[in-house]
């Protein structure tokens, strides 16, 4: 059994957590950021390529504690880097430390790095050489005190990097975010899929993708783990067989925007990830929308007035909510937005509302229920039944 850590952004260990459960994980535990769990090399392989709500796999190779520098040297030293770097190969070391006797993170990663490659020099009279951008191994050290992780950074680019996008929204949604709007949802591909201001799709392929049972990693070309003298090409294809993709569904994906731009960068996105014949596009206004089948479950990601400038963003959402009032009764609505005072103009009472991050964005996901009429007699209506 080895020791991993699943990271993510603040707000999604609960759903991280649980889909490492669902894969098989044990004693998965919630940290900030992230999921602890325990597993062998093959559950490691399926979470990089299962997970749609991790941003990078770690795998520890050493714990110790030190006192000083020449000890935290001696521990790093003893590491067999020889099993997963070969001496003309490439490393990288990224340090964290939180009250430690380092100055700094970048004396703890030097000190770390001179350690495993004065090992290869003292074992094969050569050592590996340094590439921070695309290393063969990149390590990540987390120090604590007195108290030092060693671990290996199995993903490469970080896992919200899917592979399906050719061309990127200017204020795109990040892929984990989307995945977890999803899933947290409780839609589970039992009726259509709305999004009526889709601008590069990326809602609708991670929906698409769940309901299709596509893996999150399926479009990917690269992991970290490719580069690794230990990897193991026989285990990781087994572990890719596991998928359970399905040929159809029967329900539909619908993607609007007013913005025609944006519909051609959703188009190519489409394209690539192969789901053209699952997701029907048109260029249409918002307030144009409907439904093409009742319930049906409409989610969005409008603009902020962040990294798209709106005239009046205070307008445009009390133009969402009087759609979604008027043209969506029966379905089931969610949002997502970092403008807070924005969402107020919604005008619509939100049944959930979870704190989340989309990239950097402090933002807030809210569902509505949809109906025709008064709410009083809904929620009367609701308790009846």
């Amino acid at each position: 059994m080895e020791y991993f850590v699943a990271k993510t952004f603040a707000g999604l260990e609960t759903e991280l957590f649980k889909e490492l459960h669902e894969l098989g994980a044990e004693n998965c535990q919630k940290l900030s950021r992230a999921v602890a769990f325990e597993g062998d090399m093959a559950m490691l392989y399926r979470a990089n390529y299962f997970c749609r709500t991790a941003l990078r796999i770690l795998w520890r190779r050493k714990q110790f504690t030190f006192n000083n520098n020449r000890q935290f040297y001696e521990q790093i030293y003893d590491f067999p880097a020889e099993e997963c770097l070969s001496p003309d190969g490439t490393l990288a070391v990224h340090a964290t430390i939180v009250d430690s006797i380092f100055k700094t993170p970048l004396y703890a990663s030097v000190l770390a790095k001179d350690a495993i490659c004065d090992r290869f020099r003292e074992k094969y009279d050569r050592r590996p050489s340094v590439d921070k951008d695309y290393p063969d191994v990149q390590f990540h050290l987390h120090v604590y005190k007195n108290e030092a992780q060693l671990f290996m950074d199995s993903s490469g680019e970080s896992l919200h990097k899917r592979g399906y996008k050719v061309r990127n929204h200017p204020a795109p949604l990040n892929e984990v975010t989307a995945a977890a709007m999803v899933r947290m949802s409780g839609w589970k591909g039992s009726c259509d899929f709305i999004d009526p201001m889709c601008g590069g799709a990326t809602l609708l392929i991670e929906a698409a993708m769940q309901a299709l049972n596509i893996p999150a990693g399926f479009y990917r070309r690269e992991y970290g783990f490719y580069q690794w003298k230990n990897f193991n090409r026989q285990l990781w294809k087994s572990v890719r067989d596991e998928a359970d993709i399905k040929d159809d569904v029967d329900i539909n994906f619908y993607g609007s925007d007013i913005d025609g731009r944006f519909l051609d960068v959703a188009r190519a996105n489409v394209q690539k990830a192969r789901l053209q014949d699952f997701i029907v596009l048109e260029r249409q206004d918002m307030r144009h929308s409907d439904p093409e089948r009742r319930p049906s479950v409409v989610m969005m990601n409008p603009p902020y007035g962040e990294r798209l400038s709106v005239d009046d963003i205070n307008t445009l959402y009390r133009e969402i909510g009087d759609t979604l009032k008027k043209r969506y009764a029966g379905c089931r609505a969610y949002i997502i937005s970092s403008d807070v005072d924005a969402l107020k103009y919604i005008g619509l009472k939100p049944s959930h509302r979870w704190p989340m991050l989309n990239g950097s964005l402090e933002c807030m996901f809210q569902e509505y229920e949809l109906f025709a009429g008064d709410r009083k007699q809904h929620v009367i209506q609701q308790k009846q039944h």
